[in-house]
């Protein structure tokens, strides 16, 4: 089967390199190269970097809906065009183009957090059975029919970024499974429109952690939001001090939110409204993660010194 892929994070890299062991990738699509480093030079995005490992005519654009690209996707004559996290709405030029039309693999069980970030947002909310989704595009964002949905434990000893990677090995088997019902039909099913949420891009202000907040949220929220925006508290000093938590983890007990309770090898107790987080893995500004043991001790950090709330 003639394939046009469309992708740019790492979660759609191993769905391209299963399709093009088993279908012929005529091209592939991906957003322009970007700046992936603080201080680095602009490279390929990693499915850029997937498709000139195989040899696979790639195209870097801001958009597929008009123009050369347009032009080009239509010269391929795609029978089926797979969209993994691409980053662009597709508008219907590109739809109605392939005659098996566009497939993309969704780490949600749809109608659940449709949108950018259905990963992080389950994650923030706490949920822990969710699913995998392979639909056909629609004009409306993820909204359209379901050809195939596999149930997925989001295990909550992961954050997203372990997730996700866990999602996009999954998925990859799915999309080949989807294309190979194409020509003799696949039974589709329609979104329950009553059942729908929505999962908006992360912003800044999710990585905020306020120990006014149960123990459990803020770990969920340190989970989420990993690679980015990270999750960050301040200490409450002068001047303030920003620390990134890496890892973290729940335990039972009490007190004055925000409050470290105890500074040991196993991390850094700090009371919530609800129960305690033991902080585990921290960064400061322009240093590399290190144990909070560490950090601490460079820190000359004190029981009774406390956190923003």
């Amino acid at each position: 089967m003639r394939v046009v892929f469309l992708g740019t994070p790492e979660i759609a890299v191993p769905t391209l390199r299963a399709l093009a062991a088993a279908h012929d990738v005529c091209a592939v699509f991906t957003q322009p190269a970007a700046r992936r480093s603080r201080g680095g030079k602009a490279e390929s995005s990693p499915v850029g970097q997937a498709a000139a490992a195989l040899g696979i005519e790639c195209h870097e654009v801001e958009s597929v809906n008009a123009g050369e690209p347009l032009a080009r996707m239509q010269a391929l004559k795609p029978d089926v065009i797979v969209v993994v996290a691409f980053g662009q709405l597709l508008k219907r030029a590109v739809l109605a183009l392939p005659r098996y039309g566009c497939l993309n693999f969704h780490p949600s069980a749809l109608p659940k957090y449709r949108g950018a970030a259905p990963v992080q947002r389950a994650v923030l909310d706490g949920v822990t059975d969710s699913g995998l989704t392979i639909m056909r595009l629609v004009k409306k964002m993820d909204a359209g029919p379901i050809l195939l949905q596999r149930p997925w434990r989001l295990d909550p000893a992961k954050n997203a970024q372990e997730l996700l990677a866990e999602a996009g090995e999954a998925g990859a088997p799915m999309m080949l499974e989807v294309l190979s019902q194409l020509e003799q039909g696949i039974t589709a099913r329609e979104q329950d429109e009553s059942q729908v949420t929505f999962a908006p891009p992360l912003t800044k202000a999710d990585g905020e952690l306020l120990f006014s907040r149960p123990a459990t949220e803020l770990h969920n929220r340190i989970r989420a939001v990993q690679p980015w925006p990270k999750a960050e508290a301040w200490l409450e000093r002068e001047p303030s001090v920003r620390v990134l938590v890496l890892r973290a983890a729940v335990e039972a007990g009490s007190g004055e939110p925000g409050t470290i309770q105890g500074i040991s090898q196993e991390g850094i107790r700090v009371a919530c409204a609800e129960g305690v987080l033991r902080l585990l893995e921290l960064q400061l500004e322009g240093k590399p993660p290190r144990p909070a043991r560490d950090v601490a001790n460079g820190l000359r950090l004190k029981t009774g010194e406390r956190f923003r709330v």
